[in-house]
């Protein structure tokens, strides 16, 4: 379901923590990223946000990266506050209905299932948080849209790479914006939205 990026290429190189992070050619600005790539800003006993800033042509001109200290604030299904930054899940809008049935069996409201999900994510199980956005330069105070991924895995467990924006969708606690003419602004979820609605993940209103 997940289109993953291919590392085909050193086109440079940043140095983080004494480790060497090398860049990708061609990538797509909202691809999931592979556990491969994430794994390059992984740094041991601390969790890394990088923030990667594309241009309207697709290319990466851009990227922070800092240690995480504090837990990740999850405002809701869509609205995440990482290292200080304001981020929204980018064209998701948050809870189609009041309540739903999370864990297949269990009635929730929208947001503390949200909170419950993205938590446990987030703040026990990451260690690199990376989000994708093609804002190049934020407005004062003004949450950026864009997509986040999430490196889980280790100690024995494989690495996975949580994809929060599919996530969201998959459990019926974000839907997909529309344009103004029906369109649809995130096609790539489209399949985990419908999936979601045949598992009866949503809608317990």
């Amino acid at each position: 379901m997940h289109k993953q990026l291919k590392v085909i290429g050193l086109v440079g190189s940043l140095l983080f923590g004494g480790a060497t992070i090398t860049l990708s050619a061609g990538e797509d600005p909202y691809a999931e990223p592979s556990p491969k790539y994430l794994r390059q800003f992984d740094e041991q006993g601390a969790r890394t946000f990088v923030l990667e800033r594309f241009d309207a042509a697709g290319k990466l001109v851009g990227r922070s990266m800092e240690k995480l200290d504090e837990n990740v604030e999850i405002g809701g299904p869509v609205q995440r506050t990482i290292a200080g930054q304001r981020v929204s899940l980018r064209g998701l809008t948050a809870c189609p209905t009041e309540n739903v049935v999370y864990n297949r069996v269990q009635t929730w409201s929208c947001v503390d299932a949200a909170r419950d999900y993205a938590d446990a994510v987030y703040n026990r199980r990451a260690s690199v948080i990376l989000c994708k956005t093609l804002v190049l330069t934020p407005s004062g105070g003004e949450a950026i849209p864009a997509s986040c991924f999430v490196l889980v895995g280790g100690k024995g467990e494989p690495f996975k790479t949580v994809n929060d924006d599919d996530s969201m969708v998959f459990l019926g606690l974000a839907s997909i914006g529309r344009t103004e003419d029906g369109r649809s602004r995130r096609p790539d979820l489209e399949p985990s939205q419908s999936l979601s609605r045949t598992m009866g993940f949503q809608h317990a209103d």
